[in-house]
Parts: C-alpha cells; structure tokens; sequence
C-alpha cells in the first residue's frame, strides 16, 4: 500500500516514495532539490496490437500479425522550493537529468527490473509559484522490461548440454558463448609456464535448442572434411592481467627498448611496470555541495547587506578533501545606487583556521541590485576516512575602506555544515602493463617492448602470414583535467633483424592536443597509407579490457581492426615478407601530462599456413572468447564484431528462451581434444510484459 503524500509537504526527513524513480542508477529526488515522485502510469500489462484479414463470406477473421507497441510511461512530482533562486536551479538541474536517451529506468517498488526510455515531454507547469506539480514522459521504444540481473547458465556435466529455467513472462534471446582454451606462455607468479600446446585451438563452434534451430559459428566443415591445409599455430601468447604480469619470465621474453626505429621520430626510453587499470571500488567519493550561508542580513542601518555561501567538496582522500568555496555580496534595498565603495573583507573558520578575502576593493562600486562574488579553495586536513561532514563553520566581515559606518559589517555567524564523502580505500581489480617511466624527451618519447617470434613446429622462423592480437587500454581520465592529458601507442610488425628491420605494418594512435579526440595512423611497409579521428574520451568503447583489436597480415593485403575500426590495405612489395618481431610502445609527448589509462592487457600472434583466411582450419585459437547475440545477430570475437564468422543459415529469430525449462545444446570440431573443449555458457536477462 502506497503512502499519500500531500503535494505542499516538505520532502526533507521523508523516506523515498514507493514509485520513485531511478534513471541511470540514480534516483531523481537526490538528483534535484525538492523534487519527490507523486504517481507512476504506464508500467502495467501491455496490450498486443492484432492485425488481422477476413477472406470472402468466410466468417470471422484470421491473424496478420501480433506485436507489442512502445509504451509512455508517465511520472507525476512535485517540486518544491524555498525561493525564486532555488526553484529556477532546481529545474535547471532537472533538465539536465532529462538530457538523455535510452537511459535504464528503475522503480524502487520493483527494484530488481527495469525499462529502457528517452525523456520525451515535460509538462509545463503553474506560474508564479514555488511548489508546482508536473509530468514527465518517457517514450520506451522497447516495450518490454528486464531483469537487472544478467543470469550465466553453464553446461549440466550428466547431460551435455545446458539446461536452463527460464522464468520470464516474454521470449528472450540469448548470448551465446565459448571460451576457448586458455594458454599463455607466462605463469600467474610472472615465470616461466609450458611451451603453447595449441591444442585448444578450434574450427567451428554450433549450439541448438529443442525446437531445432541452430546457431553455427566458425567454418562447421572442417569438422568433416580433411583439412587441406596445415593448422596454424599461437606462437606468442602473453597476457599481462594480474599483478605479477611483468614478470621475470615476461622480462627475458620481451626486449625493453630495442625496437627498431619508431614512427614519428619516438624515442625509446623510460621502463615498464604493472599498472592499474581498474578498481572495484571507485578510487573518487562523490563530490558533495550544499548551501552552508543563505541569504544572511547585517543588522546595521541602511543599505542592509545580505550574506550567501554555498560550498563544494571534492578530491576526497583518507584525510582531505579540496572544499571551493563562493561568497556572495549584494544589496537589496539600493534601487540604482552606485556607491560609496563600502571595502569589505571576510573571514571564514574552515577546517581548523580562519582564512581572509577580499569580498569587494575601494575601487569597485556597488552597481544597482547587482552583486559581488569571490570564490577561492581550501584544502581541508586532518580528516579520518569516516568524517562525513565539515563542522564548526562560522564566517564574519569587516570594513577597510576607513571611511567609517557599519554597514556591510556582519559579526561573527555559524554556518551550516558541509556533508562531505567518507572516504572509501582502493581497492585494485584489474592490472595492465605501461609506463612506469617515460625517459625525457622534447617530442614522443617512452618505453618500447619488443618481442622475436620464436620458431614453428617445423623448425620454421618468421611468419609471411599471421595475426596479431591485442587488448589495451587507453582513454584520458575521469577527471576535470583530463583533456589536457597527451599519449601515444604504437603497434608494429618487424621483417628482418639488427640494422635491416623494417615496419611491415603497424599503427600509432595519439593523442597530441587538448580534448578528448586524438588520430590513428596506419603503416603499410613503413609509409603512412591513412590517418583518421579516434576517441580516447574516458570509458570509450574501443580500447577497454575485454576488446581486442588486430592486425591480420595474408600475402600483400593487411587489415587492421582496431577496435572495431576497420581498414584494409594492400601492397605486392610485403607479399612475401616474413614478419620476425612485435612492438610495442608508450608515449608521452615532451613534459605534458601523461595518459590516465596507456596499457596493454594482452597480446597474442597466430601464425598461418595459407594465403586466405577463409581457409584457415583452426578459426579459434587460446583465449579467444566468441559470443552470438541472439538479439541482434551480431557475433563477437573478443570483444570486436566479426560477421563473417556466422554461418548464413542461422536462424536467430528463432532462438529464443521460452517460460519454463530450456535446454540448448552443442558441439565444436572433433580433431579438438575433450580436455581441451571451449567452455560453453548461455548469458540472459528475463523479459516481462
């Protein structure tokens, strides 16, 4: 049962209302002072939409077709504020939450669920007042809602397939996945591990539910044919994931600053280290604002002065946090006076001391109704990690423009307190490999790590055609400075040895100005063949963990996927060019500040013994992770879509979980031993009308 709340009730002390709404993880009432949720509509059982024909004298009608509409959802509030100021930011604010699209929306009566919507109207609402009622719509192009919750279903060991209770009210596609054999040739401690097997490597992978349909992915006739051509092999296969990653196993295999000469003139100094690439626990607290002085009046004769102090907390660390601090001066009562000068100076107690301002100088004048504003920072020590609020806050001003009056003097006044973060230690969750130092230089200059591809199972050195494989990371960071951040990385494949190493082909993606854009340059044979625009912005799609990009070298043509940015180039002179080494390098341009976020989560190279990849047996090698959305008919291999690995005849319409009991299937080539089997999952969300 549902609280009434009356619509002129001050929502300070009041716990949430039963519909209030989350959007994006967050719910509108901390978002926007004032603002509390008044009734939701639109969330209740969707009505399908029937199209139907009728066929001669025959009576009644037969179904068309039978589909579910987008649906409105509608949210009653209410906004109250205490001023004309208070009310205008709040829905400043408001709007700002509303800036949006396809943003996941939850309510607190079903927080285990949610809707997927756009904002598409706000209501006007009554003029003149404080404390208004208003709708908001959200247009959810996508009827349905979801469970929050991914749910992960693995194979049942007695049955051999994957067997799954489903207890949604509506289908759900699925995303299907293998994970191939995984096999990198450093241990987990940093040494030395077992030459690569490669006998996880794969040709094909298929799953199949009850009713038939199949999703097959990979090349399913090397699974009955002889292979016509030879297997190919993971020569390298180095992951830098744990903290150990750069290890002293790690450190033989890879040469630090050896490379051949790097593009743009890079200079090769500096060393490597581990990183860390994320935290399971943000390493930043919330930034936390209030209104500590509002609106205080001096008691003096006329002109009245009135005093406002709102404050701002960020950078909170174990036992400090920066607090911004604006003061506001005006007068109210002075129609369009313009003097006299009325010097002021303030003082504010703040984290154990007074610090002194200068709010106006003699030389400044009063303009009419307007006012003036200082704003300064102070860092706040001598914290604990559980202080939640800054206390004892008082402020006072005086004179010093000595022409004598009081006016504009405000004795000495306690403040409300400023709640700030608590602060929460780091905790690490995910490693890289980068710069632990850049060396110096006046352009591109830091560390390069360079690796010779060993022999094949044949004896046989370098590779005419292969693959390189590769997830970094590299964005600017999530904080105010982070546009101004510079960095650069660069990929190559080295023909030859000493003096006569040249660049088959590579990459150098940068970032050398102010903002969040930066460029990716290809290198075909050592000549730039293309420049292009790449985001580095912070949480960027491309260059995270878990996305790998690619550079596929067979005969004269090369492709480049870096990320999911795709080019293909070609070349007669690389035709019959063996590549010998991998490089890498991180860059930092002259003194600048670096990168937040420039390392490598890991690399792989795949040699192949054929000229097209078509007719490569093994299309999956170690650590591949392949995945099929069912949903869309996309297919991801590492992160990156890839189509060309999804069979034509795939029914993906078809391959839906339906309420109840479901059980999928599947297989993978025969050649590929049962102790090295991908590791097969079904991953879903329930769907609810």
């Amino acid at each position: 049962m549902y609280r009434f709340v009356d619509i002129t009730e001050t929502s300070e002390g009041i716990t949430l209302p039963s519909e209030a709404m989350q959007i994006n993880g967050e719910y509108l009432e901390d978002l926007v002072p004032g603002y509390r949720t008044l009734s939701v509509s639109g969330r209740e059982a969707l009505s399908p939409e029937i199209e139907s024909f009728h066929t001669g004298i025959r009576d009644g009608s037969s179904r068309k077709s039978r589909r579910y509409p987008e649906r409105i959802i509608t949210v009653k509030y209410q906004l109250i504020s205490k001023s004309n100021e208070e009310f205008r930011e709040a829905y400043n604010k408001l709007g700002g939450v509303l800036n949006t699209e396809d943003a996941q929306l939850i309510f607190r009566d079903e927080l285990d669920k949610y809707f997927i919507g756009t904002p598409s109207l706000v209501e006007e609402v009554e003029q003149g007042r404080n404390a208004v009622v208003g709708e908001l719509e959200f247009l959810c192009l996508d009827p349905f809602k979801y469970s929050v919750v991914e749910y992960e279903a693995i194979p049942d060991m007695l049955q051999g397939s994957i067997l799954l209770d489903y207890r949604g009210t509506y289908k759900s596609f699925p995303i299907l996945e293998a994970d191939f054999y995984r096999e990198t040739d450093t241990s987990a401690d940093g040494s030395a591990s077992n030459s690569l097997t490669g006998r996880g490597d794969c040709g094909f992978v298929a799953f199949f539910n009850e009713t038939k349909k199949i999703i097959q992915l990979g090349d399913p006739d090397e699974a009955d044919t002889e292979n016509k051509y030879q297997k190919s092999q993971t020569l390298v296969s180095a992951g830098f994931e744990g903290a150990s990653g750069w290890g002293s196993a790690a450190k033989t295999q890879w040469a630090q600053n050896a490379s051949t000469g790097l593009v743009s003139q890079a200079i090769q100094a500096g060393s490597m280290g581990m990183g860390i690439a994320s935290y399971a626990v943000p390493a930043t607290p919330k930034d936390t604002s209030g209104t500590i002085l509002n609106n205080k009046a001096t008691a003096q004769s006329s002109p009245v002065f009135y005093y406002s102090i709102t404050a701002k907390a960020t950078n909170r660390n174990a036992n400090s946090v920066k607090v911004t601090v604006t003061v506001t001066a005006s007068l109210k009562n002075t129609g369009s006076y313009f003097g006299p000068p009325y010097a002021l100076q303030g003082q504010i107690y703040l984290g154990g001391a007074w610090r002194t301002f200068t709010i106006k100088k003699p030389s400044e004048f009063w303009r009419g109704k307007t006012a003036h504003t200082v704003n300064f920072s102070i860092t706040v020590t001598g914290l604990s990690a559980s202080t939640s609020a800054l206390t004892g806050i008082k402020f006072k001003t005086a004179r010093t423009d000595g022409t004598g009056g009081s006016a504009g003097v405000l004795p000495e006044t306690a403040c409300a307190n400023l709640p700030i973060s608590q602060y929460v230690a780091d905790v690490p969750e995910t490693y890289f490999l980068t710069a632990s130092a850049f060396g110096s230089g006046s352009g591109w200059h830091g560390p390069s790590i360079t690796r010779k591809l060993p022999q094949d199972a044949s004896g046989v050195s370098g590779a005419v055609n292969g693959q390189l494989s590769f997830s970094h990371k590299m964005s600017i960071g999530s904080g105010n400075f982070g546009v101004s951040e510079l960095g650069g990385f660069q990929v190559l494949l080295v023909n030859g040895s000493g003096s006569g190493r040249k660049i088959v082909a590579g990459a150098f993606l940068y970032k050398g100005s102010n903002g969040k854009s930066g460029k990716a340059i290809f290198y075909i044979n050592g000549t730039a063949v293309e420049t292009i625009d790449i985001d580095f912005s912070y949480g960027n799609k491309r260059f995270q963990a878990g996305v790998s990009s690619t550079i596929t070298k067979t005969g004269d043509t090369v492709t480049f996927n870096l990320g999911g940015i795709s080019r293909t180039f070609s070349n007669s002179a690389i035709r019959d060019v063996a590549i010998y080494e991998i490089t890498f390098a991180f860059l930092q341009y002259a003194a600048r500040p670096r990168l937040s976020f420039n390392g490598l989560y890991s690399a792989k190279f795949v040699k192949s013994n054929c000229q097209t990849w078509k007719d490569i047996p093994n299309k999956f090698s170690a650590n591949d992770v392949l995945e099929a959305d069912c949903q869309d008919g996309n297919v991801y291999l590492n992160g990156v879509l890839n189509q060309s690995l999804g069979a034509l005849g795939n029914d993906w319409e078809g391959f839906y979980l339906t309420p109840g009991l479901n059980q999928i299937g599947f297989t993978y080539s025969d050649w590929v031993p049962a102790e090295y089997a991908p590791a097969f999952k079904v991953r879903y969300r329930e769907v609810f009308l």
